[in-house]
């Protein structure tokens, strides 16, 4: 996260800048300087921007502010001052305002010229028609930036000391927002989900993919159709089409660079079963925890809790996966053990050829068995799935808070019935001495892969290996015991349409957000070392 300050050439970007920078504590970076920099790297020469921009001219200066731009995308908890130019440029915009609070400040034309005239006008407006120029320039802002800004704060009358108040107290209040309304998950390439269960609609949002790239829904449908309901009879008989909708970011069969916005219309939902226990918390589920948090809640499925928010992830993930199988990289996922039923061979022709998708074709049948017992009960199983990553080149992944297995392990305890994550061999290194553990090297690459093709946070080009705990479906109409809104002790069953084992319909969720986390990485790694 970053703090960018912008506005129009004398709008008291620096100078409010600097009081953020101490009522923050955040270092304050100016693109000004960055350029003057950047500027001498490259000429052995130090000039300020305006003799820069003076000597070399319009095009050469933006040139730089695109390359500065860039170097600021990957920085993090920095403030950074920012000319209103500059986030014209749509890439520069694009990359500044990348996992970013943009901050406006507005200020009058007459205001800013009078202040210009004391401390020097700039270059494009020291001619006869300057007064006109700036009028322009900072109209065309206000029209182009200050509608994409996350903060706007009247910059005319109020002294810097004031305006970085004010911009302090809003900043709080935006950061309080964005930690409570965590419903995107990306830096680069980030994907929004929306809408509930027993909603009229579900989808996603998708942003940071590049333009020129063909996607077509029928490919986005194939991964859906491994996800929805109704599958076979180990699976929730709730009869979704899951019919993918592109709205927006595709053009002509290849997306624009736009954020692509995809939609699923709810067709079989029957909220009928959920009246007479809608005062009541389901055991297992978030009905009680979204109601402290929230004070409300919609009872009808679990809304925004519901499994059924997953599609939106296995949209974005479709898009991400063709792009890193472009790439030669495939994201292999199965059920290893269902009900403590483990698989014992591994044969990946044959996880779509069961209802449980297990490598193991004897172990499937003997999982499917146990799934329709505890169906049979009113109960449902939890299981274990393994996600392999394969082709995967080193050097993804960014000390020491971004690490590769910190963000996929994140990515997974996203999803709901996730309760537990092994990298590698996991805890079996804990029985292990280090001459066993370490993954010797030799020959050019590494003898074994104890730590699942991850180490220091940075991938090894071996395959990465997780193991995912997937935990028993919480809706089960086996009589339980749970409290009422008023805190009373009260008995419940929950009936309806549910899965009496997650596991299977989970692998493609799983699967498109680590699809998700490896394409952030690499359009991260692509920013560090762009000719590896």
């Amino acid at each position: 996260m970053k703090i960018v300050i912008t506005g129009a050439k004398g709008a008291g970007k620096s100078s409010v800048g600097g009081h953020i920078g101490q009522l923050t504590g955040l270092k304050v970076m100016e693109t000004d300087h960055l350029i003057e920099e950047t500027f001498f790297q490259q000429h052995g020469q130090r000039k300020t921007c305006r003799e820069i921009f003076t000597e070399f001219g319009s095009d050469f200066f933006r040139d730089l502010e695109r390359q500065v731009a860039a170097a600021c995308e990957q920085i993090d908890w920095r403030l950074v001052v920012c000319g209103g130019s500059t986030l014209l440029d749509p890439d520069s915009r694009r990359v500044l305002r990348n996992n970013a609070i943009l901050v406006y400040l507005k200020a009058d034309a007459e205001t800013i010229w009078s202040r210009l005239i004391g401390i020097g006008l700039p270059p494009w407006l020291t001619g006869p028609d300057g007064r006109e120029c700036l009028e322009s320039d900072v109209t065309y802002l206000d029209e182009v930036i200050m509608p994409l800004s996350d903060i706007v704060v009247d910059a005319t009358a109020k002294s810097p000391e004031e305006i970085a108040e004010e911009i302090y107290e809003l900043l709080g209040r935006e950061l309080a927002v964005r930690m409570t309304a965590a419903n995107t998950f990306g830096d680069v390439v980030r994907v929004t989900t929306f809408g509930e269960s027993h909603g009229p609609a579900i989808g996603a949002v998708l942003d940071g993919v590049r333009p020129g790239i063909e996607i077509t829904e029928a490919e986005i449908q194939r991964e859906l159709n491994r996800r929805r309901p109704g599958q076979s009879e180990v699976t929730t008989p709730r009869d979704e089409k899951d019919q993918v909708e592109i709205l927006s970011g595709v053009f002509e069969g290849k997306t624009t660079g736009a954020p692509i916005a995809m939609v699923i219309f709810n067709r079989d939902h029957d909220s009928s079963k959920y009246e007479g226990i809608k005062e009541l918390f389901r055991p297992g589920h978030a009905d009680f925890t979204f109601y402290k948090k929230y004070g409300i809640r919609d009872y009808r499925g679990g809304g925004r809790s519901s499994g059924r928010e997953t599609a939106g992830r296995v949209m974005g993930g479709a898009i991400a996966r063709k792009l890193l199988a472009e790439k030669g990289i495939r994201i292999i996922a199965h059920s290893v053990e269902i009900a403590g039923i483990a698989a014992t061979q591994c044969d990946y022709d044959v996880i779509e050829t069961n209802p449980v998708r297990c490598a193991d074709a004897e172990a499937a049948r003997l999982m499917q068995q146990a799934i329709l017992a505890a169906k049979e009960d009113n109960d449902s199983v939890g299981g274990v799935v393994k996600l392999e990553i394969l082709g995967l080149p080193a050097g993804l992944g960014d000390p020491v808070f971004g690490k590769l297995d910190a963000r996929l392990c994140s990515a997974m305890m996203t999803v709901g019935a996730v309760k537990g994550i092994e990298v590698g061999k996991g805890f079996a290194l804990t029985r292990m001495r280090g001459s066993q553990s370490n993954d010797n090297m030799a020959d050019g690459g590494f003898v074994s892969n104890n730590a699942g093709g991850i180490i220091g946070g940075i991938s090894t080009g071996q395959p990465v290996e997780l193991r995912i705990a997937v935990k028993p479906t919480s809706s089960i109409a086996s009589p339980q015991t749970t409290i009422d809104l008023e805190g009373r002790t009260t008995p419940i069953e929950t009936h309806g349409r549910h899965d009496p084992c997650i596991v299977p319909r989970i692998i493609p969720v799983l699967e498109a957000m680590a699809a998700l986390v490896i394409l952030d990485c690499l359009e991260i790694q692509s920013r560090i070392r762009p000719d590896a």
